[in-house]
């Protein structure tokens, strides 16, 4: 990743754009923060944030005007905060803060003429920055000094006035001006700020400046520069209204310009932001309590406990709409312009550890914070995009991705994949154009093979020409950015639509419905459920008795045929089902997509457990995998399918007395269906089925709590039977003294297997413990 790319993808993220009321201040005082230690009733802290952006801060802090109430999101809803008075309480109940710390003197010495609020905001600013500052005035405040005690006690100004002296800044009686004097003020400094906000302002023709029609200096608008080199000034009605916070605005903007001539840099670059200026920020304020304002007390003002209740009615505004329902943007403790910046370091890493791997590839590429955000920021293609690099340069790690990319393998591999015409031809014959296809899926073939079986027989009793294909539409290679796997199987399933003269695919999962519509686009799909409306359904085809929560998969959130079309059967069949909060087009993820169980199982499970809380309700689902992935976190699931073949033993679980609940086959249990299922699709064709390997007619039994580390550990069922079978041929195991038990290790290629198992007699094997490892014993060099 380039460095401009890492600008754009923070471009794209609003979270650090400045609240509304930050951004209408002419000086962007932080309120959002102002307003939360004023909550916490911290003061100290409040005043602290004042001091950080506040010229004077002891007077402006009592005088501002609060332009930026006007801009207040509060206001949307109610009453905006009080922004001013609470500055004004704080600056009342609290000290300065101790010594004024400027920057090292910098040898460099300017001028200020004038004792406004605008030349005092100059002085300020220069002192700060390490400029010898001269102020020369004979009234120090000018017009500061018309304001009613109440409003600006002299003390306060006094008080500020000291503490300039700490800043460098020298005061001098004020100077008859005229063009000779200020000429050689300018020659004599390094740059000079003349304020016309006092009470009597200097005449800018006499100054030897050119003029405006009104009388008033000609200025730059962007740096304030005069026509005399190196003259800057400010204070005048044509730069805005003269208002206390404005005129603080004009005097910092002269300063950041007489600041960067004496740095020798352009004065008018990069300045758009100065002043009142305009956010991206997004803050929602759907279900915003509503909190009336605290009235003001006259005349002191807010005391400390009435500014803490006004304080605590600020949104602390911000975005953060993906955060809020992404448990994975969420558990990194940021947003998406943070995680593009570490993400980018983690790439740039050539030596040493990489720290953002995790966070990179445990993106389940749902979609659903595109969808959120304002500004259409989609974290997936981030990710997609640094996992493609990872493995362009060989930095992803091995273990990211491997065990998903082995399930892809074989789910496209001579024991799984299938491809049978209309009439049962497979592709050892002569194929036969077919009219549809029916492209059931890997998740659904593994899940439930009865059910994909069923599906076939009632499409091919309604419709004519239907074959079949079990393949994988190599959605797993694309998440893991796996090009060189991901085109061959897009080729085959593009060669085997070719060959059966351009059928139109049935699909019964939305993620084979997205891949094919990103690389195949001129392959034409159907959603099953939208085949099933224009069919008459099967006999026996009815409703649960109780209301259901619908789950719609985060795949199909753009593909609106599968989302209406499912709720248009459930229609149908009078099926009541209840919308969550999190559906359609804002659903979430189930904790498999883009390969987040395999990548980061713990993150996979809470994803799981967060959806499955949204509803008390059982839900329906119409993908497999969101079904298996949704009740393995405990939740009683029901898939469409179910409801339309309520025979199929796939609809059933075992050992309970109410139907349409199943938990589904772990992992390991997966490869087996869809090979039994190519088998009997075969059969059914009177086709001689594949010939097994040996290690396949191996059975295994396994306790509950045994099946389930196994399938958390990534170990496939082939995996244990070739390492038994292993074994058991060559009498290498190590026999538990005493027992019936042995434990063998078999390493077919980068990963060693272990298991512990007790053999039953013939070819039946109870497996008590299953692991794998990377490492390799290589034993000891003597």
């Amino acid at each position: 990743m380039e460095q401009q790319e890492l600008r754009d993808w923070e471009h794209r993220c609003i979270q650090e754009e400045p609240p509304f009321c930050q951004a209408a201040c002419p000086i962007h005082v932080d309120v959002r923060a102002l307003t939360r230690f004023l909550a916490a009733s911290d003061m100290a802290g409040a005043r602290a944030v004042l001091e950080r952006t506040m010229p004077l801060p002891g007077v402006l802090g009592l005088i501002c005007d609060h332009p930026c109430e006007a801009s207040c999101r509060r206001g949307d809803v109610e009453e905006s905060i009080h922004i001013g008075e609470l500055e004004r309480a704080c600056t009342l109940n609290t000290k300065a803060r101790g010594r004024l710390l400027p920057l090292p003197p910098r040898g460099k010495r300017v001028a200020v003429v004038g004792g406004g609020l605008s030349a005092l905001t100059v002085a300020w600013d220069m002192g700060r920055k390490g400029y010898a500052v001269s102020l020369f005035s004979d009234e120090p405040g000018g017009t500061l000094l018309d304001l009613p005690e109440e409003r600006l006690p002299r003390a306060a100004l006094s008080a500020e006035l000291e503490r300039l002296k700490m800043l460098r800044v020298t005061l001098h009686p004020g100077l008859p001006l005229e063009a000779a004097t200020l000429k050689r003020l300018a020659d004599e400094h390094d740059a000079v700020y003349v304020g016309f906000d006092e009470r009597t302002p200097p005449d800018a023709a006499k100054l030897g400046l050119e003029t405006e029609r009104d009388g008033t200096p000609k200025l730059e608008p962007l740096s304030l520069a005069t026509s005399m080199p190196g003259v800057f000034a400010g204070g005048v009605q044509p730069l805005g209204p003269l208002s206390p916070i404005g005129l603080a605005a004009q005097g910092r903007k002269a300063a950041v310009s007489m600041d960067r001539l004496v740095q020798v840099v352009s004065m008018t670059a990069s300045r758009e932001k100065e002043g009142p200026c305009a956010t991206r920020l997004f803050t929602s304020i759907e279900g915003v309590e509503r909190k009336p304002a605290v009235p003001t007390a006259e005349p002191g003002g807010y005391l400390p406990e009435e500014a803490a209740a006004e304080a605590s009615r600020c949104l602390q505004c911000e975005c953060m709409e993906c955060v809020k329902v992404c448990a994975y943007l969420e558990r990194y403790k940021g947003y998406p312009r943070k995680y593009a910046r570490e993400i980018y370091n983690n790439l740039s890493v050539i030596h040493g550890l990489r720290q953002a791997n995790k966070l990179i590839n445990s993106c389940s590429y749902c979609g659903l914070c595109e969808t959120v955000c304002p500004n259409d920021f989609f974290m997936a293609d981030l990710c997609a995009q640094a996992r493609a690099e990872m493995v362009k340069t060989k930095k992803m790690p091995l273990s990211a991705h491997d065990f998903a990319l082995r399930d892809l393998e074989f789910n496209t591999s001579e024991a799984a994949s299938l491809l049978l015409d209309a009439r049962g031809t497979d592709e050892s014959g002569e194929l036969g154009a077919c009219a549809y296809l029916f492209f059931p899926g890997c998740q659904l073939s593994g899940a439930s093979p009865d059910h994909v079986q069923r599906t076939l027989a009632h499409l091919r009793e309604k419709l004519t020409g239907v074959g079949i294909m079990l393949h994988c539409c190599g959605a797993p290679a694309q998440w893991a950015a796996r090009e060189d796997m991901l085109q061959p199987q897009l080729a085959r399933v593009h060669a085997a639509w070719e060959k059966l003269g351009k059928p139109k695919l049935i699909l019964a999962c939305p993620t084979c419905g997205a891949t094919f519509r990103d690389h195949l686009p001129g392959v034409e799909t159907v959603p099953l459920w939208e085949v099933l409306l224009k069919t008459s359904l099967p006999e026996g085809a009815a409703a649960p008795d109780a209301v259901h929560a619908l789950h719609d998969p985060c795949t199909a959130r753009d593909q609106p045929r599968f989302l209406d079309s499912v709720r248009e059967l459930l229609t149908r069949l009078a099926a009541p089902i209840e919308e969550l909060a999190l559906s359609r087009e804002r659903t979430l993820c189930c904790g498999y997509g883009g390969l987040m169980e395999a990548a980061n199982p713990d993150m996979g499970r809470e994803f799981a457990l967060r959806r499955a809380k949204q509803s008390e309700r059982d839900y329906l689902a119409y993908c497999a995998m969101c079904r298996d992935s949704l009740s393995r976190s405990g939740k009683r699931v029901t898939h469409l399918l179910d409801l339309i073949f309520p025979e199929s033993p796939d609809a059933v679980q075992p050992a309970s007395p109410e139907p349409y609940v199943r938990k589904g086959p772990g992992t390991a249990d997966r490869h087996e269906n869809r090979a039994r299922l190519k088998r009997a699709l075969l059969a059914q064709a009177g086709k001689e089925t594949p010939q097994m390997e040996p290690w396949e007619t191996l059975e295994l039994e396994m306790e509950p709590e045994v099946r389930l580390a196994v399938d958390q550990r990534r170990i496939l069922a082939e995996d244990v039977k070739q390492t038994i079978h292993a074994v058991q041929a060559s009498g290498r195991a190590l026999a538990q003294e005493g027992g019936n038990r042995l434990m063998a290790s078999h390493r077919p290629a980068a990963v060693t297997y272990w298991v512990e198992y007790e053999p039953l007699g013939g070819e039946r094997f109870r497996v008590h413990r299953a692991w794998c490892h990377r490492m390799r014993v290589l034993g000891i060099k003597g």
